[in-house]
């Protein structure tokens, strides 16, 4: 119907054309590929030529800015005549006609629909051909002339007045959406159609697109008022690079779209020149105001400063010319001191011109750390280039110790095994899960804190105490004398803190490095005299403290006001609902904090000041003092002091919309400001008009509603589940420089203890029990094991003790924060790794559908109690895999019995959204019925089987141990070859072979068993250990004989022979000649021999294998396999290749950019890389190839 009532348009406007366009760009939207198919074969069946001759028709029809309607409008204006709206709808007539018609062309190639792509430029067998992609050039060459002529326009002006700004707005908007379908057009790529644009007029517009570019960008930047319309017209800069790049796709080497394209950018040399220096500029502003000698003229960051300074700060810089520098202070709003706000200003100019710039290969040297470059091979078989953003947060978390780890171990682990599909195969494998911990890294990092010069913290500190005390002066009757006594030691504590902190000490520092020596004994004396005074004023305030909160609390009117206040439907309204606690513990914390203040505000809008004031109290007790303007936050764990802001926030909020008798004078969200500016404005006029009068009207003292949740108990939960979130977050930040403290402590620890002596027992009652090794007072017996002797610390000093007693609590408490930061940071890989596991094995290899695991795979059969979990997968980015497995082996094996299988119900597979789903009322019941119990076991189980934590759980009870025992410690000292990879190595040598290890020693114990047989039965008159009147028989019975044995022969350098008595003159001399020989032959010689040579022949292996990563790593590419002889033809090649060509990394976050971006934006080349990965097929690697060897005749 759509294609049909276009075509009988006949390529002339009305309201129905219109409407259907709408609602073409409806059943299109998201790129539907059935109903462009439905649309392609309707007009390849039907050859309706005329649907296409209709859209030439229309975009012959659309208007462009009209320069004489607008010039004859204004004179119009000038008489009283006309309307401002007349005069901007007639000088570009039906923009949003124009913007439907071509995103409606866009969406009908959209996720690169091939062959409607091709079906756009030539339409075979039709009687005649309309080619499409020239018609919206020819639109598009007609709108940049008018936008041109508009801008000669105004260019005598010194700035635009508001209808302008209106017209440029929509023609740009216009040329934004031409640009995107355009660029739509082409991508796939589709050759013919990057063709069809090149040998049209597009280079023409192109060239007057930068003219206006270059010119308008200067002439709008000048001005605060032109702004938005500068902002709108990079992005529309930004388009037409994207559109220009997409040409390029391909990446034929001298092509003529490339040559083309750079005949373009000389003969509009001049302008690209412009637009590089406006760039240049404000990209380089970053640097001067986070530059040290820039923040010495805003000591206390108020981020105000004056022009004259600002022009000193760049003049110093000797980056700028002195033009630019006039330029610039041009752009700057300055007030009547000639002062302005440089961070406002930075921000405005700085952040499109980087969003711009990204695309603009001219300025990659500013960009290169964060442009990634990778050579695929690409659909036509040939290497192409692909170019990507790389974000700064991926680089950062690259370069975390635990991905650090994980990379090294993965290089050594593959690099010499398998062929090449197997190697990319493992590659990918690899990306994914350092993928998972890069962004796992990141949710765990600590927040950016911007950094605030040394000499405003302090005024900082007291301006926010100030604050605080001045909003709390007229409730402080009202709150409770324990309360303000906590605020006042909390504010003394944050001073001290604050004064005590690295970065003070480190000013304080500084400073006494420039006195003099006078100046340096005067401040001597001085702090004695303040640390003596300091004292007694201490004490002082203590006591004080105590007896004032004493007195406060029983005679204070805080507690008795606040008695006076309370009602019996008050204490009954704030209990706590028990079924409410808990129940949506997976949320987001943003969620829980709002749910919290959308409960909580009514409460606090109901109850009295005293009460208000009471639950703020308690809050900002439990929350950290934060910086002025968010600039600075406390060390150490993060942002945890953010939660308060956001709860006081969000509560005035909250109060504002439930209670508007008490709302008070908010401003508004950025984001509602923009689109409902003017809607806002009435209201908020008439919100203060009645705020005054609200003022004065008695508070409502109704009761709150049954179901209103107690704000001030949730807040308290709140408050603690971020601040636990944010501890283990701290706690696997640092879980590496926490094993390497448990390991000083370790051997502090162990240190001690060589001071220990044993004492006899008349010796040990004479020395004081205190300094025994366990430091209890129970007698001998129970201090010891075995009946051993007493143990006693041998030292003069009396501090080893209480040291050592110390040390062995905080290795424990290390132990266990180590096991729980492990968890945070590791275990959620784990999972990962299994759950990707499961998930592709369900996929690709039909397990438990078309075949299963064996009885002896514990680990498949162990993996068959998650797959029909609903909280499967939890951590694998895959949350539809099951529907992916129905899908693929539905038809062939039943969907239903795969659905129960995956644990899908009915409702799950047949989802209709006009269907709305009840919600259960949340209680307690429904909450445990919520636990996935099975999901949670099998994860246990994944976890237990993870050896560095069962490691752990091993070093944490040994640490336990150590209380009752303190030579447990000294276990603690085999973690030195966990921490090192060179004594890993050597472990792992005993490891290596350890299959065949066993066995050998299995083989060991079975001939020193036959062995033992024969002696038994023949020569246990030998045996004989003791002397002739207290005989000491070693082989009366079988199992002493075998130990000895065991424990003798194979101990003895020559065999059992040396261990019994000399066979001279016996009868079975012969015999035992013959037993003692090839026991030492086949025992010592051979066996042991094969023990130790398993051993040194795998530390041999494993240091050979080593060394020839590291030699394959240095002298043969990774990814293409091809040499380094090749590349040194030129100097620093091979480098060169492997750093930017074919570097690991930048496929590792090519392959996350491809995850994070939304399929229906990728280009050509990102589209086949992604069904590739879909497939899970390699062959886009260039296994063997190069760009630099494909193109070598042309490049060199």
């Amino acid at each position: 119907m759509v294609l049909q009532m276009i075509s009988a348009s006949k390529g002339r406007l009305g309201p129905m054309v219109t409407c259907t366009l709408k609602l073409g760009i409806s059943i299109l939207n998201g790129g539907n590929v059935q109903v462009q198919q439905k649309m392609l074969d309707y007009l390849k069946e039907k050859r309706d030529a005329g649907f296409f001759k209709s859209l030439s028709g229309l975009m012959q029809s659309c208007s462009v800015l009209d320069l004489n309607a607008f010039e004859r409008q204004n004179k119009a204006e000038g008489l009283g005549m006309v309307t401002e709206e007349g005069s901007s709808s007639k000088v570009l007539q039906n923009d949003e006609f124009t913007k439907d018609l071509f995103r409606f062309l866009q969406l009908l190639c959209e996720g690169h629909n091939g062959d409607f792509q091709n079906f756009l430029r030539t339409q075979t067998g039709n009687t005649t051909t309309v080619n499409i992609i020239i018609s919206t050039v020819d639109y598009l060459l007609r709108l940049q002339e008018s936008i041109s002529d508009f801008y000669w326009y105004y260019s005598g002006k010194d700035v635009m007045d508001e209808t302008g700004r209106l017209n440029f707005s929509k023609a740009l908007s216009v040329a934004k959406q031409i640009f995107n379908s355009l660029t739509e057009y082409i991508q796939g790529p589709c050759i013919g159609n990057q063709q069809s644009l090149a040998h049209s007029r597009l280079w023409d517009a192109v060239v007057g697109f930068l003219h206006v570019f270059a010119n308008m960008q200067m002439k709008l930047s000048q001005d605060a008022s032109q702004i938005e319309l500068l902002k709108e017209l990079m992005d529309l800069q930004k388009d037409m690079v994207v559109m220009l790049l997409s040409l390029l796709e391909g990446n034929v080497v001298n092509g003529t779209i490339g040559k083309q394209m750079v005949d373009t950018l000389v003969e509009s040399s001049s302008n690209v020149e412009m637009i590089l220096k406006f760039f240049d500029m404000f990209l380089k502003l970053k640097d001067l105001t986070s530059s040290d000698t820039f923040k010495e003229n805003d000591p206390e960051f108020k981020g105000i400063i004056s022009k004259k300074e600002f022009q000193k700060s760049m003049e110093s810089q000797m980056q700028y010319s002195q033009w630019e520098i006039e330029f610039l202070l041009s752009c700057a709003e300055a007030d009547e001191n000639d002062m302005f706000n440089y961070i406002d200003f930075v921000e405005r100019f700085h952040e499109p011109a980087k969003d711009i710039g990204f695309n603009v290969a001219s300025v990659l040297s500013y960009f290169e750390p964060y442009l990634g470059r990778i050579e695929i091979m690409g659909s036509a078989k040939r290497i192409e280039r692909v170019y990507f953003e790389i974000s700064e947060s991926s680089r950062e978390q690259w370069e975390k110790p635990q991905v650090k780890e994980s990379k090294r171990q993965f290089i050594f682990d593959v690099v010499n095994e398998g062929t090449e599909s197997e190697k990319m195969e493992m590659f990918v494998n690899f990306c994914e899960d350092t993928i998972f911990e890069m962004q796992l890294a990141s949710q765990i990092s600590e927040p950016d804190v911007v950094e605030q010069p040394e000499g405003d913290e302090d005024d900082d500190a007291h301006s926010i105490l100030d604050e605080l005390g001045g909003e709390e002066e007229g409730a402080l009757e009202s709150a409770s004398a324990f309360t303000t006594a906590c605020r006042s030691i909390k504010k003394k504590i944050s001073n001290a803190r604050q004064t005590l902190s690295i970065k003070n000490l480190s000013k304080q520092f500084k400073k006494i490095k420039k006195l003099s020596i006078k100046e340096i004994i005067t401040g001597f004396f001085s702090f004695f005299w303040m640390l003596f005074t300091g004292f007694f004023k201490g004490i002082y305030g203590l006591i004080f403290g105590f007896f004032h909160v004493i007195w406060s609390s029983m005679f204070g009117g805080g507690l008795v006001e606040g008695a006076k206040n309370i009602k019996v439907t008050d204490i009954l309204g704030n209990m706590p609902d028990p079924t409410q606690f808990g129940i949506h513990g997976d949320a987001m914390e943003g969620e829980k904090v709002d749910a919290i203040e959308s409960s909580g505000g009514l409460e606090t809008a109901r109850a009295p000041a005293g009460d208000t004031t009471e639950v703020d109290t308690m809050l900002e007790m439990l929350s950290n003092p934060k910086k002025e303007g968010g600039k600075h936050v406390e060390p150490g764990l993060g942002d945890v002091s953010e939660l308060s802001a956001e709860i006081s926030t969000s509560e005035h909020k909250k109060k504002a919309a439930a209670k508007p008798v008490e709302a008070p004078e908010n401003e508004p969200e950025k984001a509602d400001s923009e689109n409902q500016e003017k809607e806002d404005k009435p209201k908020k006029e008439e919100e203060e008009v009645k705020e005054p009068v609200a003022e004065e009207k008695p508070k409502a003292k109704a009761s709150p509603p049954k179901d209103a949740s107690p704000s001030f108990m949730l807040s308290i939960f709140a408050v603690l589940d971020v601040f636990l979130t944010k501890m283990l977050n701290y706690l696997a930040r640092n879980f590496y420089n926490l094993r390497f403290l448990a390991l000083f402590v370790c051997f502090a620890i162990n240190f001690i203890l060589l001071f220990y002596k044993v004492t006899g027992e008349a010796e040990g009652e004479e020395i004081d029990e205190e300094k025994t090794w366990d430091g209890d007072e129970d007698n001998d017996d129970e201090n010891t094991f075995f009946d051993m002797d007493e143990f006693v610390l041998q030292e003069s000093t009396g501090y080893m003790l209480p040291t050592l007693r110390f040390l062995a609590v905080f290795h424990t408490v290390i132990s266990l924060v180590c096991l729980f930061g492990y968890y945070i940071l590791k275990v959620p890989l784990v999972v990962f790794k299994r759950e990707k596991e499961i998930a592709r094995k369900l996929e690709f290899d039909g397990l438990y559908i078309t075949e299963q695991p064996s009885d002896e795979d514990i680990k498949g059969q162990w993996d068959r109690l998650v797959i029909n979990t609903p909280s499967f997968p939890s951590n694998y980015w895959d949350k539809f895999i099951k529907r992916k497995v129905i899908n693929k082996y539905g038809d062939m094996y039943g969907a239903e019995r795969i659905a129960e299988l995956l644990g899908l119900d009915k409702s799950a597979l047949d989802f209709d959204p006009t269907i709305e789903t009840v919600e259960k009322e949340a209680s307690l019941l429904s909450w445990l019925s919520s636990i996935d119990t099975k999901y949670h076991i099998w994860k246990m189980g994944v976890v237990l089987t993870d050896n560095y934590f069962l490691y752990l759980i091993w070093y944490s009870i040994m640490s336990i141990f150590g209380h009752f025992n303190n030579f447990f410690f000294a276990a603690h000292l085999l973690d030195i070859a966990m921490g090192f990879k060179t004594l890993r190595t050597i472990l792992s040598s005993v490891t290596h072979n350890g299959k065949q290890l066993v066995l050998t020693v299995g083989l060991l114990a079975v001939v020193v068993y036959l062995y033992t047989v024969v002696a038994f039965n023949f020569f246990r008159k030998f045996y004989n250990g003791g002397d002739e009147d207290e005989p000491d028989m070693k082989c009366d019975d079988m199992m002493t004989c075998y130990l000895f044995h065991m424990y003798v022969g194979v101990r003895a350098g020559g065999g059992i022979g040396d261990e019994l008595e000399d066979p001279a003159g016996d009868p079975y001399e012969l015999y035992r000649i013959l037993f003692d020989i090839t026991f030492f032959f086949f025992v010592i010689v051979i066996l042991l021999a094969i023990i130790q040579g398993l051993i040194i022949d795998a530390f041999g292996e494993l240091r050979d294998q080593q060394e020839q990563v590291k030699e394959d790593m240095e002298t043969k590419c990774f990814i293409c396999g091809i040499g380094n002889d090749y590349f040194d033809r030129t100097p620093h090649g091979f480098e060169t290749h492997t750093l930017q060509e074919h570097n690991l990394a930048n496929y590792l976050f090519f392959l996350m950019y491809l995850i994070n971006k939304d399929e229906t934006e990728h280009t050509g080349q990102e589209s086949y890389v992604w069904k590739m990965y879909q497939e899970r097929c390699w062959d886009f690697f260039p296994t063997g190839d190069c760009f630099r060897k494909q193109y070598e005749d042309q490049l060199g």
